[in-house]
């Protein structure tokens, strides 16, 4: 059962609004043109009566119904969300409510699977930030949530089991266009994201977390990228010689095997159909190749 805590709202100081507005370029960042941003926001706030006497569809990158929702400037939100009307639903007057409505990134989907002590845990990286830190993708924790939950998992149990206090010093001031760097901050499990690949590494990094370790990988990490990519460069020559015009696909996500697999797969070898059947051998594969790697 979904442990609910929002990854959106986590306290009073901070909010995200990575999704917003729903029509934004996917490589646009809240930490890009954060000036401008700002004075768009409060803007926002203060035309809000103007702009429900006068709504308009929103048609780019800005969409009015996005704003500041305190006077402090400390948390930013949809000033049309029902929360804020009485329980009238406003967003309809931007044209893309059932958008809105239904947003929900895949980091906020792996939070919410997330006990409460291992929530804590991962919240405490933000800790300082402010919402324009906290809803870029370059924070440390969207980075690690992209991981998915076992590995979270992984990493807070290595970390409470060794005594780590995973406390950032993060003073970033709300006008700052860059995350302070800080080798602290994720307890020195930055290397996932910084030298690693979530949708090539995922499967396999976790594979070898649960049996030896993330210190194991961390100290064999130019070995360990060998091997992946020696490993995708034999399951793509093995599964391309099965496929034939007569040979049934089928989409890689609709494999029986983990998802963080078929992404392995997609990404890696490129092939996003693979033949019907195949996943024995593919596991069977891979489960040689990190044998021989843990020896």
């Amino acid at each position: 059962m979904l442990n609910l805590a929002t990854l959106c709202f986590p306290d009073q100081e901070k909010s995200c609004f990575y999704c917003c507005p729903p029509i934004r370029d996917p490589e646009a960042d809240p930490l890009d043109a954060i000036v401008e941003k700002r004075r768009l926001l409060r803007s926002n706030r203060q035309d809000l009566q103007k702009n429900l006497d006068n709504p308009h569809e929103i048609s780019g990158e800005e969409c009015w119904g996005l704003g500041f929702l305190d006077d402090q400037e400390k948390q930013t939100g949809c000033l049309l969300h029902p929360l804020r009307h009485q329980g009238s639903d406003l967003r309809h007057l931007t044209g893309y409510q059932f958008k809105c409505a239904n947003a929900l990134c895949r980091e906020a989907l792996v939070f919410a699977e997330l006990s409460e002590v291992e929530q804590k845990f991962c919240l405490n990286l933000c800790r300082g930030m402010d919402s324009f830190n906290y809803s870029s993708r370059r924070n440390p924790l969207m980075r690690l949530l992209a991981w998915d939950k076992e590995m979270v998992q992984v990493i807070v149990c290595e970390s409470l089991e060794n005594g780590l206090k995973v406390s950032p010093d993060n003073k970033t001031g709300v006008h700052s266009n860059k995350l302070q760097k800080s080798s602290d901050s994720t307890g020195g499990y930055d290397f996932l994201w910084q030298k690693l690949d979530f949708r090539l590494d995922g499967f396999l990094a976790l594979m070898i977390a649960k049996q030896k370790g993330l210190n194991f990988l961390r100290h064999n990490l130019d070995d360990y990228i060998r091997l992946r990519d020696d490993l995708i460069s034999g399951l793509r020559e093995q599964l391309t010689l099965q496929i034939t015009s007569a040979t049934p696909l089928i989409p890689a996500h609709k494999l029986k095997i983990p998802l963080s697999l078929s992404r392995l797969l997609k990404f890696g070898t490129d092939l996003w159909e693979l033949p019907s059947g195949c996943e024995e051998q593919v596991l069977q594969y891979i489960e040689n190749k990190l044998t021989t790697f843990s020896l």
